[in-house]
């Protein structure tokens, strides 16, 4: 009889026994070097026991329903995993499916290795990244402002329409090597030889001084505001920012920097230049001192140990870019040209141990091994170590009808887009025979042929090794037996 074990989270799922979900997003099929793409609805429904049932529409195979699904849940990230004969136009096919849902989000792979098709299933989107992080959006309601970015057109305060004139941002079609469309152009200007800083930002800015260094000059969110142009929530903590930039000075200077600053923090009021150190931050980027370059690709890590002490939750990113990391520095002129942004979220395995020992053989580009286990596996006796701060490990076992494991082990970016799902075909050890040990001592003697016929008498064989008991090696233990022990103990041939 087939056994479905959950990892982590038994009670959550089985809370949920019997609900559907119906998950609506787009799949792409890739088989035997075509690729086609279609709006499916992947179905959900669970069983009960941790069990479930998914329904794939899938074009060229038609509807594929692969039951007994185990689950696994962790940090509300649930992973699905399991390798089934499914019936599909071309008949019965062996088909592998690896899917992960978050918030009414799924992302799904698919193989069907004799199809040579492999499918990947989305809804995500770009719910985990940064809205208009191309560029190539641009709103007219605010003089031509990149959409959810802005400079001093959009800007609040006394001297907004003054700055506006004098700091510029705009669109350019000077794009990073290999692209097309636009970038945005951040220009600085001066005014009575006051350098105004090229800015641009997702929250809002504030022009309230003529002075470059007072702090009523800055950038500034607040989810209070309840204005969705200038706050960006963010759902899971990124591991990295990643852009192209592009900082050209107006007159050559190696001590001048281009700044680019990224913070996760609470959603709570939050402003730049600060002037004050902040407590609902959660998280920075490292390293946005940009020196003078041509168009080049950034990654910039995030620090969360610096701001743990804070206990700050991540609920809001701030990103803010200028052509001066100081206030009223730089030079009239100096320009930074910003394209394609994007939040990565690692979701690696870097270890995989049983038992406090490394799997043998381990490899994270080797997903399937096979290893021998004594008893019934423990998936607590299964660790690994990730790469991503938002990862997640989930954990799953079924046992197969000839007795062996399928031990399913998952890591899980927070965004579903990175996932890799290690498989262990765990067996128990082949029985060691030794034949004519009947009573298991690890040697041959008279008391095994006392064991034997008393076996024979009684019936009662748990206090013999039956495998030992079967001298002949007929396939069965009778009389026979008795006699072809008492030879071996004659003969020494044992």
């Amino acid at each position: 009889m087939k056994k479905s074990f959950l990892s982590i989270c038994l009670a959550a799922t089985a809370a949920l026994a019997l609900n559907a979900t119906d998950y609506q997003g787009n799949i792409v099929v890739n088989r035997n070097g075509q690729t086609y793409n279609s709006n499916v609805t992947v179905k959900v429904t669970e069983q009960g026991n941790g069990l479930n049932t998914l329904v794939l529409q899938v074009p060229l195979f038609g509807t594929m329903t692969m039951q007994d699904v185990p689950a696994s849940t962790q940090n509300g990230i649930t992973v699905y995993s399991a390798e089934r004969d499914v019936q599909t136009t071309f008949g019965m096919m062996r088909t592998t499916v690896f899917a992960r849902t978050v918030d009414g989000m799924m992302a799904a792979n698919v193989a069907i290795p004799v199809q040579n098709a492999t499918m990947w299933f989305n809804t995500v989107g770009d719910h985990f990244q940064l809205p208009n992080s191309d560029m190539e959006d641009w709103n007219s309601s605010y003089e031509n402002e990149p959409n959810r970015w802005h400079g001093f057109k959009s800007a609040g305060g006394t001297f907004a329409s003054t700055s506006a004139g004098i700091a510029k941002l705009g669109s350019s079609d000077d794009v990073r090597p290999g692209a097309t469309g636009h970038s945005a152009a951040l220009t600085a200007g001066s005014f009575f030889g006051i350098v105004a800083n090229g800015t641009m930002t997702n929250g809002k800015l504030m022009a309230g001084s003529y002075s470059a260094t007072s702090y009523d000059n800055h950038a500034e969110m607040n989810k209070a505001n309840g204005t969705e142009d200038f706050y960006m929530p963010l759902y899971a903590k990124p591991d990295k920012f990643n852009v192209w930039l592009k900082y050209v000075q107006g007159k050559d200077n190696a001590n001048y920097k281009a700044n680019v600053s990224v913070k996760t923090f609470d959603g709570t009021y939050y402003q730049e230049p600060d002037g004050k150190v902040y407590t609902n931050l959660s998280g920075s980027i490292v390293g946005g001192q940009i020196a003078a370059c041509d168009w080049t690709h950034f990654s910039f890590p995030f620090d969360y140990d610096s701001y743990a002490a804070n206990g700050a939750a991540t609920e809001a990113i701030f990103v803010t870019f200028s052509t001066n990391g100081n206030p009223g520095q730089g030079n009239a002129d100096d320009a930074v040209y910003v394209d394609d942004m994007e939040l990565v979220y690692l979701g690696n395995m870097t270890d995989l141990r049983y038992q406090g020992q490394t799997i043998n053989g381990w490899d994270p580009a080797v997903t399937t091994y096979s290893m021998e286990i004594a008893g019934e596996p423990s998936l607590d006796d299964f660790t690994a170590t990730i790469e991503g701060v938002s990862a997640v490990v989930t954990k799953s076992m079924e046992q197969n009808q000839d007795g062996s494991y399928r031990i399913a082990i998952s890591v899980v970016s927070a965004d579903l887009q990175n996932a890799s799902c290690y498989i262990i075909n765990a067996t128990a050890p082949a029985a060691q025979v030794m034949r004519g040990d009947v009573d298991g001592n690890g040697y041959v003697s008279i008391d095994d042929v006392t064991a034997l016929i008393d076996y024979l008498l009684s019936g009662n064989g748990s206090s013999i090794n039956l495998l030992n008991a079967d001298c002949d090696q007929s396939g069965n233990i009778t009389i026979d037996d008795v006699t072809t022990l008492i030879d071996m103990l004659l003969s020494g041939n044992y």
